[in-house]
């Protein structure tokens, strides 16, 4: 017997955290359209329906929050690099806000920092390169956001 109460969503779990924490800037740089990083390696998004953090976090932020599920998306959605093109280039204008990928996928090549206010790591890369890896994705030349507010 599973206890579906043991296991049902809780306010002070890691989804529940990001969610807050990528509203809050949200909210705070939406008037530079502000856009957002999340990082995680474990429960990567597949479609079809199982469980994996990348929609659980989606989930809150358009239910909880209001945000526009059209401004967040997952890199895993590109079925070649023109879509990974065409999802960095909208990122840069702010027309997507939140990106959620894996290391291997939205760490390197992704030249998206235009207007990056925040990196969430939700799960803690095993080489310390990696977690260099992910930060320069916006820690970078070409942050406009940041040449205004550092």
């Amino acid at each position: 017997m599973i206890d579906e109460n043991g296991y049902s969503d809780h306010i002070d779990n890691k989804a529940s955290h990001c969610a807050k924490l990528l509203n809050d800037y949200y909210q705070k740089y939406d008037a530079q359209k502000g856009t957002q990083f999340v990082f995680s390696d474990l429960g990567t998004y597949k479609p079809g329906g199982d469980f994996n953090i990348y929609s659980e976090v989606k989930r809150k932020l358009v239910e909880d929050y209001h945000i526009p599920s059209y401004e967040i998306h997952f890199i895993q959605e590109c079925k070649n690099e023109k879509a990974k093109k065409a999802m960095v280039e909208a990122m840069n204008r702010g027309d997507i806000r939140i990106i959620f990928g894996s290391t291997s996928m939205l760490g390197t090549g992704v030249n998206a920092q235009q207007r990056a206010v925040a990196i969430h790591h939700l799960d803690t890369p095993w080489r310390p390169s990696d977690l260099e890896q992910r930060n320069g994705r916006a820690v970078r030349k070409g942050n406009l956001i940041a040449k205004e507010f550092a």
